[in-house]
Formats: structure tokens, C-alpha cells, sequence
């Protein structure tokens, strides 16, 4: 059997969301070393302008280009006014992916109101915002692809993780009907279940994360955002719809599925065992 087509990226017009760091600025120059142009959406400027010089560094091709957006994912309204006239510039992005993403990492009464609306606005609400104003473009072209970043915390509830967790289901809920709505278009849908990556975010979840959690959730070392994003490059090169750039996090998918409801009889053991080490309070 050969080897299922790959997509190429060259001349391709990429848009990644939260690409100024971590995984989405590692994808960005993984993305242009393959001949695609850019345009990196972030809120802060400096970051921004760094990431851009990074990315250029990359390109392989003299027409070849990066583009930085400020702009707050959160805001539909925001995101639309100021995305709309970049596409009416560069055109409608062949890939688009929101890598936006934040936890806090908390038992679930320790997780203020505004704390939930963070998360679910950024890494929920930033998706539907960004897909809302790319997908009609898409589906009237007949073609497109658009990547959301998921999380093991899309299939499995840990201790800590309420906030982040929800927000991570719903993402993963929005993918499996887009898969189905946008596939008599020809636009592909890809969810990523990334692994602990060694990332400024994971660095900031890593000062709040309560012993339980880190405990139920192992200490496995993170890996690459390099090597996380060449997984991912690789999976929506392949036109995959889960894409899961560890083994780890293949099995705890599988075993989550296999096991059912089961699964919680596992997650309990280890949970009431790190709740009887250390308390409830840590």
C-alpha cells in the first residue's frame, strides 16, 4: 500500500493564531521551511515582531512572506474587523490554526469567575471567532484546512484541570461536527492532542499546578516545542484529523476509549492515593 498524499506547502498562505510562542511559533518556521508565507496573530506587539524576524529566517523561497496581526482572539467583533481586510490583501489563508491557548491549573472552588472566562474565551471562544470569520471564505472556495489545539484534557477529566478541561472537551466537540459540516466542501479539519511541551506556558501552569494534579498527571518529561511541531506539521501534511504527536498521549486515548467509564475507576486509584499523600488543600 503507498503512502497516502501529502500536502505541499509551498506557496501556501498559513494563518496561526498564538504563534509568536511555543508550539504555534515552532509550527510557523516549521511550516516556512517548507516554502509556506505567514501571518502571525498575537496580542503583543514585541513578541510579535520578534517572532516574525525568527520565522523569516526560515524561508527557503524570495516570495516567500511573513505578516504579524495584533489582535485579541477573544473578541469576535475584533477578530473579524481586523482579519477581514489582511484576507482582502493576501487572500483567504490555505491552513489555518488556533494555537492560542491558557490554564490555570486549580481545584475548581480556587478558580474564580473570571478565571473560567479567560480560559474558555481564549481557547474556546479564540477558535470559534477565528473559524467564524475564515470558514465561510473557505467553503465558498471549496477548499481549506483549519487545526485547533486540543489536549489530553479534551478526553480525560483530571483534578485541577475544570476550567481547562471544559474549555478542552468543547474544542474537541466544535472539530468532530465541523469534520462533518465542512467535508462536502472539501475543507479538512484537524484536532491536536499535543502532549506537556516545553513551552512559556507550561513554564507559568507549572507555578499553580496543585500537587494532586501533578501527581495524577505525571512527570513525564515535556518534550520540544520543536519536535511537537514537526508531529503536527506532519499530521496536517497527511490531511489527519486527530493528530497526536506522542505515543503517551495515543495510548491514554486508546485506553480512554477502550475502557469507557472505566477509565474513571483508573484515574480514581491514582487520584484518592495522591489525595491521601498529600491532602486536600495541596
Amino acid at each position: 500500500m503507498g503512502k497516502p498524499d501529502q500536502m505541499k506547502l509551498s506557496n501556501k498562505l498559513v494563518l496561526i493564531s498564538g504563534g509568536s510562542s511555543g508550539i504555534g511559533l515552532s509550527l510557523a518556521k516549521k511550516m516556512a521551511e517548507k516554502g509556506a508565507s505567514l501571518l502571525i496573530c498575537a496580542r503583543r506587539e514585541n513578541q510579535l515582531a520578534t517572532a516574525k524576524e525568527e520565522i523569516s529566517k526560515s524561508f527557503i523561497d524570495d516570495r516567500q512572506f511573513v505578516e504579524t496581526v495584533s489582535v485579541d482572539m477573544r473578541s469576535f467583533e475584533t477578530v473579524k474587523n481586523t482579519l477581514s481586510p489582511v484576507f482582502d490583501r493576501f487572500g483567504v489563508p490555505d491552513i489555518v490554526v488556533h494555537s492560542a491557548g491558557v490554564v490555570y491549573p486549580a481545584v475548581f472552588e480556587k478558580i474564580s469567575n473570571e478565571q473560567f472566562h479567560w480560559m474558555m474565551d481564549t481557547n474556546y471562544f479564540g477558535a470559534v471567532n477565528l473559524f467564524q470569520t475564515v470558514v465561510p471564505k473557505m467553503k465558498e472556495r471549496k477548499s481549506g484546512h483549519i487545526v485547533a489545539m486540543g489536549s489530553a484534557a479534551s478526553f480525560i477529566g483530571i483534578w485541577g484541570y475544570s476550567a481547562y478541561s471544559g474549555s478542552k472537551y468543547a474544542i474537541r466537540g466544535l472539530c468532530d461536527v465541523l469534520r462533518s459540516e465542512l467535508k462536502p466542501y472539501h475543507v479538512q479539519v484537524s484536532i491536536v492532542f499535543p502532549p506537556d511541551t516545553d513551552t512559556p506556558q507550561l513554564a507559568y501552569e507549572n507555578q499553580f499546578k496543585p500537587k494532586i494534579t501533578r501527581e495524577v498527571s505525571g512527570t513525564i518529561k515535556p518534550l520540544s516545542p520543536d519536535f511537537v511541531a514537526t508531529k503536527i506539521l506532519q499530521g496536517i501534511q497527511q490531511k489527519k484529523y486527530v493528530i497526536m504527536p506522542d505515543r503517551d498521549t495515543k495510548l491514554l486515548y486508546t485506553a480512554s476509549n477502550l475502557l469507557g467509564t472505566g477509565i474513571h475507576r483508573v484515574l480514581d486509584y491514582f487520584t484518592l492515593k495522591a489525595f491521601n499523600k498529600y491532602g486536600p488543600d495541596a
